[in-house]
This record gives C-alpha cells, sequence and structure tokens, in this order.
C-alpha cells in the first residue's frame, strides 16, 4: 500500500496537458449516445410487458430522451458538472432497469459515468472553457485558462475501466478448457450464432488463432501492472486496441468494442495528441476580422471565434489600430467599421455584417452547415436584420478600475484553496481519491476470490461449501450487486465455455409467414443462422443468452418469441388480429477442439422445424417444440 501511496502522489504532483481527457470525453460520449439511441428505438420491446401491446407503467422514451440530451451537453463540454451528475443519475435508473438485456459493457458505463462526475474532463476542448474566458475575460485583458490537468485522471480510467476487469477475468479463464486450450478466440468466432462475419480464412490458422487466445490471457494478466509505464505504452496500445478491434469485427457489441477502444486514448502519450492538433494549424489566414477593441461584445465576439478557430483560418485585427492599413478598408469610414462588423478575405473581398458570420462559421467545419442555412433566402433576411438590430443596440462600456480591477480564478484544482489553516480542498481531493482508488481495488479483489479459480482452491482446502464459506460468499455477494449497480465493480467471467458455450448446440431462428404462404426471416438470426439487424448489443446478449442458451428454457424462449415477434409486427405494420411465425432451428456442434473450416460446415446445416406462435385477436399461443429434443 505504500508503494501504490507513493505512486498516487507522484501522478497527483506532476500536471500534463488536458487535451487527451477531452478526447476521451468527445469520444466516449458520442459512443454512449449511439448506446441511447439504440435503447430508445428498441425501448418497447426492452420495458414493455409485450411491446406495443402491454405497455410499460411509464413512458420510458422520456428518461431516454434526457440521458441523450445530458450526453449531449457532457459531449460538448457544456455545463459538465451538472450534466454528469444527471448523466449518472439517469444511466442508474435506465441501466438498473433492464435486467432482461442487461451486457456486460454497462459495469462500464457506470464506472466512467461515476468518475467522471469527478474529473476535470472539460478543462480543453469544451463551452465551459469558453464561457470561463468569457466570463472574465474584458476590452483590456482576455483570460486563458490553464489547460492543464493532474497527470492521475489519465490513470484513473484505465485501471479501473481495463485493468481490474482483465485481471478479474483472467482468474475465470485460466481454469477453463476453452482459454487454456488456446480457443478462446477461435471458438466463439466459430459458431454461427456468436459472430456477424464468416472470418474463416483467420480461423483456419490454427497456430495463429491458439496464439491470439493465449496472448489475450498474458495481455489481461499483466496490464494493470504495467500500462502506466512508458516503456510498455506502444505495446499495450497496440495488442489491445487489436484485440479489441478483433472484438468490434467478429461480435455484435459494438458499444463494448468501441467503448474499450475509447478508453485507450488515455494511454496515448499526450505528446501524440499536441502533435496531431499542431499539424492540423494553417500557416496563412484566409480572413481576417476586424473588430472594435472597446466594444465588450465585439470582444467577446472575437474570444468566442478564437476559441472555435482550431486551424487558424481566422486572423483578428483591432479596428482602431489596423484597419486603416488594410486598402480594402481605406475607403470605409471608421464609424461604419465600427457599427458594423467587418472582414478581409485573403483575395481581398470585403465582408460586413451577417456576411462576416457566415464567412466565419464556413472556416469552422463543424459549423459549415449552420452557414448554409443562414445562406438561404428568408433566413438571410432575418439574420440580417437581427444582427443590425443587436449591432445598432449594443451597449459600449470602457473598461475602469472598478470593473477591470479583479483577479481571475484558478480554473483547475483549487490549490490555493484552504479549507482550513493547513488543508486545501487540493488536499481533500487526493486523499478522497487514494481513499476510492484503494477502496475500489479492494472489493474488486474481494470479488476476485468468487472466481473460478478460487472456487478450485476453495475445493482443495476443503473449505468450500462450509458455514465460513457460505457466509463469507453470501455477504461479498451482497457488496457485490451493490457495486455492480452503482460503480460496475462486478465479476467478469464472460465469453467462456462454462457459462456461454458448452453444449451450445442449437440456433433458433423466426419466420413470419403471411395469408399467402410468403415467407419473411425477422432481423434476429439470419439464413446462415448469424446474427441479424436486430441483435446487436443488449438484444445479442438477450437473445443469444437468456431467450436461447446453451440449454433452452423452454418458457423463456416462448416469453422471448412473443416479445420479439409483437415488436417486430407493429414495427412492420403487421396486424396480430391474426398472425402466424414459424419458428426454425439449425442443430450445430458444440466445439471442444480446433477444426479446421468448423464455421462454414455449421453455417450449412440445415433448418428444422421447430413449431410455430400464432397471433389472436392480440393474444399469444406457442407451439414451439421441445428444442433439446430435436
Amino acid at each position: 500500500m505504500k508503494q501504490l501511496n507513493f505512486f498516487i502522489d507522484k501522478l497527483f504532483d506532476k500536471k500534463i496537458d488536458g487535451t487527451g481527457l477531452a478526447l476521451f470525453r468527445i469520444v466516449y460520449s458520442a459512443i454512449l449516445l449511439c448506446e441511447i439511441c439504440q435503447l430508445y428505438y428498441f425501448r418497447h420491446l426492452i420495458f414493455d410487458k409485450v411491446p406495443y401491446i402491454e405497455r410499460a407503467e411509464i413512458d420510458f422514451g422520456i428518461p431516454i430522451v434526457l440521458w441523450f440530451t445530458s450526453v449531449l451537453f457532457v459531449l460538448f463540454g457544456a455545463f459538465t458538472r451538472f450534466f454528469t451528475i444527471l448523466n449518472y443519475i439517469l444511466s442508474l435508473i435506465l441501466v438498473g432497469s433492464i435486467h432482461a438485456f442487461e451486457y456486460h459493457v454497462f459495469y462500464a458505463y457506470m464506472g466512467i459515468n461515476f468518475l467522471l462526475m469527478f474529473m476535470p474532463v472539460s478543462q480543453c476542448l469544451s463551452l465551459d472553457r469558453l464561457f470561463v474566458k468569457l466570463k472574465y475575460s474584458n476590452t483590456t485583458f482576455q483570460y486563458n485558462p490553464s489547460k492543464n490537468v493532474r497527470q492521475f485522471y489519465y490513470f484513473v480510467v484505465p485501471l479501473l475501466g481495463l485493468g481490474i476487469v482483465y485481471l478479474d477475468s483472467v482468474f475465470y479463464k485460466v481454469v477453463t478448457p476453452m482459454w487454456y486450450r488456446g480457443l478462446g478466440s477461435w471458438l466463439p468466432s466459430s459458431i454461427p450464432m456468436m459472430t456477424h462475419v464468416n472470418s474463416s480464412f483467420l480461423l483456419n490458422q490454427e497456430w495463429l488463432i491458439k496464439a491470439v487466445g493465449w496472448l489475450t490471457i498474458v495481455f489481461e494478466l499483466i496490464f494493470t501492472f504495467v500500462f502506466f509505464k512508458k516503456k510498455w505504452r506502444w505495446t499495450i496500445l497496440v495488442v489491445g486496441l487489436i484485440l479489441h478491434g478483433g472484438i468490434l469485427v467478429e461480435f455484435p457489441i459494438p458499444w463494448f468494442a468501441l467503448t474499450a477502444c475509447c478508453i485507450y486514448i488515455l494511454i496515448v502519450p499526450i505528446n501524440v495528441w499536441k502533435s496531431l492538433l499542431a499539424r492540423k494549424s494553417d500557416s496563412t489566414p484566409t480572413l481576417t476580422l476586424f473588430y472594435d477593441s472597446e466594444c465588450p461584445l465585439c470582444v467577446r465576439t472575437k474570444i468566442a471565434v478564437g476559441h472555435f478557430n482550431s486551424k487558424n483560418k481566422i486572423a483578428f485585427k483591432t479596428v482602431q489600430l489596423d484597419a486603416q492599413e488594410i486598402p480594402e478598408l481605406k475607403n470605409i469610414d471608421k464609424e461604419t467599421l465600427l457599427i458594423d462588423i467587418h472582414s478581409v478575405d485573403n483575395k481581398g473581398k470585403v465582408y460586413n455584417g451577417i456576411d462576416t458570420y457566415i464567412q466565419v462559421l464556413s472556416r469552422i467545419w463543424y459549423f459549415v452547415p449552420i452557414a448554409l442555412l443562414l445562406r438561404i433566402p428568408g433566413i438571410y433576411t432575418l439574420a440580417k436584420k437581427v444582427y443590425s438590430y443587436v449591432a445598432k443596440n449594443r451597449t459600449l462600456v470602457r473598461c475602469t478600475d472598478d470593473n477591470c480591477g479583479y483577479n481571475p480564478p484558478i480554473f483547475s484544482d483549487g490549490d490555493n484553496l484552504k479549507v482550513l489553516q493547513n488543508i486545501s480542498l487540493f488536499d481533500i481531493k487526493r486523499a478522497s481519491w487514494k481513499s476510492f482508488l484503494v477502496l475500489a481495488i479492494l472489493i474488486q479483489m474481494m470479488l476476485v476470490t468468487h472466481s473460478w479459480s478460487f472456487e478450485k482452491l476453495r475445493e482443495s482446502l476443503n473449505i468450500k461449501g462450509s458455514s465460513i464459506d457460505n457466509s463469507y460468499m453470501n455477504i461479498t455477494h451482497g457488496i457485490g450487486k451493490l457495486t455492480k449497480t452503482f460503480l460496475g465493480l462486478t465479476e467478469h467471467q464472460v465469453f467462456t465455455d462454462r457459462i456461454h458455450f458448452d453444449n451450445y448446440n442449437h440456433i433458433i431462428s423466426v419466420i413470419y409467414k403471411d395469408k399467402n404462404g410468403n415467407e419473411k426471416w425477422l432481423p434476429i438470426i439470419d439464413k446462415n443462422g448469424q446474427p441479424d439487424l436486430y441483435i446487436y448489443g443488449s438484444n445479442w446478449v438477450n437473445w443469444t443468452f437468456r431467450v436461447n442458451g446453451m440449454s433452452v428454457d423452454q418458457t423463456m424462449l416462448s416469453e422471448g418469441v412473443k416479445r420479439y415477434t409483437a415488436f417486430w409486427a407493429n414495427r412492420n405494420n403487421i396486424d396480430l388480429k391474426d398472425a402466424q411465425f414459424i419458428v426454425k432451428v439449425k442443430k450445430v456442434e458444440a466445439p471442444k477442439h480446433w477444426e479446421k473450416d468448423f464455421l462454414n460446415k455449421q453455417i450449412a446445416k440445415p433448418w428444422i422445424d421447430g413449431g410455430y406462435v400464432e397471433w389472436k385477436d392480440n393474444k399469444f399461443t406457442s407451439n414451439i417444440k421441445n428444442i433439446e429434443s430435436l
């Protein structure tokens, strides 16, 4: 613990550029928005008792839209503290409400969403940074907040979001035949209902694919202990991105794979991000903007434009000092230049008023749609009138000792803010983070004792099932439930033969049969037996391991088919007063050893009759055969 304490102190004492942290915020928020969009589209499938027929007690569309909005604000870094808190609360409510569709990326969301509330993720590339600039700037002084953050924040997310997850999963994998035989990557990619692509050309390279499986175990074992070391950074980055990129390509869980890849942004050396952004800067501006340096509104406009002027396409000059040096502006009297904002492009063309703003917006790539919108007749006329009104009624306030004599705040950790005589706010933050990190590690170590490796150890010591063992397991399971819900700290026995693949020898698909006898495959499992459009992310986990599964529960299967057929029918305008769906089954093999061309052999297996289901007057009747007996 002393070593950990020293390491944390070292990370807290060092400040580095916060651009990587901001990029993580942006990319992570974009991925989470995709998950929320999917959740919104399938909200009736997930939350209704029977989609569109027996509705959920509340309309989940509204909280999902609120969640989307809060994450959107986080993405742009606007009012970040408030919206990260709202994001966490809404994710707690919504993710906690969908147990049947729960899957492992939800734990990552909860952990990251919790951490975001306490991290300075809006220090760079954010609207919050602009708001602070505007608040503490005036006509004689322009405030530029520090971009630096504590290095600690770059390490806490990889440690809790990847490190302890990897380490925990190793204690499950090393004792499962699928993984110690080197089949950890091959087996899931070789069963049709698990993968949405056919990568047989790689799967047929026995030693290559086995090496990937063994490499995964080694990588997960060492990651926690080396990811923060400079000499290991690029090795960890390359291997980690390849492995998670493989998950993205192979399996229909894109938001999980992308979330993991996103965390690797924080492992990339910060100099990489700084140099990449520097390369995007244009040395020669294509537009020069002239502003009234004595007008507060004009100065604020200049600051706002400069904040978004990442490619330096826009240069700034004052009317008072520079305008008369420009030939194109010499014939314009100073009063007109002061009233109407002017600009000159690199071809010498002069723009004023709303046309200047259109030119500015067209040089900032993400504002180009707004520039195009402002050019539309009617909208252009309205915008011109609004601009004229604001320009004529702006207030000119000269800077005096009263409104310019303040000291801007420290836009960082509040090092200088004293809470007690000898204790600063920074001291409290550091102590709090230390306590949280130690607690999180201890909780995860406790959860590791639930793993199959420790199960074997307890069996060998002949203590499994004893009263002490049972009491310990009950207590720690209770703690684990709380930490999984609130912090995303849980067990990670994903993609193992013991709970996912052993004797999983059947694929189930559903087909709609219309009155003319025409058949249409529902976008759940396609004709190859592989995942279709409906089962990505949480839906894939629900259909593949809960509705279906290693051992079929006929009641759960029937309820699942009812749910999916009701949802699909409503989305496709199929009347459930009288509708019939055929259930098809493909019997496949559950492999124990590597076999060449195994995936193609399973895809080639024929579909057999698995019974049917009917809807009569919105009432569901199941006539599904016993799948295990087929």
